[in-house]
């Protein structure tokens, strides 16, 4: 929940920005276009491989701005399914994809490393490692991947047309299954597995909260300074 009012906000401070800079909504969609790009190719390509992986015929790929009934949508993957399961599948795809990404830029960056000494209560400890991690090579290119990578991430409304129903009859058969006693045991490699997912999650996405915080930051004083020079403000 979170992530969706962290990824609203930046959504909108960002097309904001665009339009204080070029006055156009066209040309402020293309501006968040090509800033959030890596992000959205990712998004996208994550959707069209499982949708190849599950034999869902995926058709017509595209990847720029485009108006749809009302909406404006920077890419998109046709998808020949009517399977409500395949579909959420397809859907999730770029959440799964891109908290990865985000798992692994954060490992480059050792941001565990940076967890851990905030942990410590030591600001001798954090300081050296924030600068250790300052020094790290292209680090600031690495950052802005990851940003844009991460709120490029969430699934669409499209995306999430049928996990409603589909959340609803696993969670119904889960539920059956516990009230007959049929539950079955778990070997404790699959519990460890599914508790080292979890983990990979847990990192993931606290790394993206992390991360769109202090991008929020810049961009309200971006927005600011940009507000003072032009002489204008944008209503949100």
């Amino acid at each position: 929940m979170l992530m969706l009012v962290l990824n609203r906000w930046i959504t909108l401070h960002v097309n904001g920005l665009g339009l204080l800079l070029s006055g156009s909504q066209g040309v402020a969609t293309w501006l968040y276009f090509f800033l959030f790009l890596p992000g959205i190719l990712i998004h996208e390509l994550s959707h069209y491989l499982i949708a190849i992986l599950l034999r869902a015929r995926p058709g017509k790929f595209t990847l720029w701005p485009q108006s749809r009934r009302g909406r404006v949508v920077l890419g998109s993957v046709e998808v020949r399914t009517d399977n409500p399961l395949v579909h959420s599948l397809i859907g999730v795809a770029p959440l799964v994809f891109g908290s990865l990404a985000v798992w692994l830029i954060a490992q480059f960056l050792r941001f565990d490393q940076l967890a851990e000494a905030a942990s410590s209560g030591s600001l001798e400890q954090l300081f050296r490692v924030l600068g250790d991690i300052l020094i790290t090579p292209d680090f600031w290119l690495w950052l802005y991947l990851l940003f844009a990578i991460a709120n490029a991430m969430m699934p669409s409304p499209a995306d999430r047309l049928y996990w409603r129903p589909v959340l609803l009859f696993f969670g119904g058969i889960g539920l059956l299954l516990v009230g007959l006693g049929l539950t079955p045991d778990i070997p404790p490699i699959f519990e460890d597995i599914f508790a080292n997912i979890i983990a990979v999650l847990v990192f993931a996405l606290t790394t993206v909260v992390v991360v769109d915080l202090l991008f929020m930051a810049i961009i309200l004083a971006a927005e600011l300074i940009l507000s003072l020079v032009t002489r204008r403000r944008i209503q949100y």
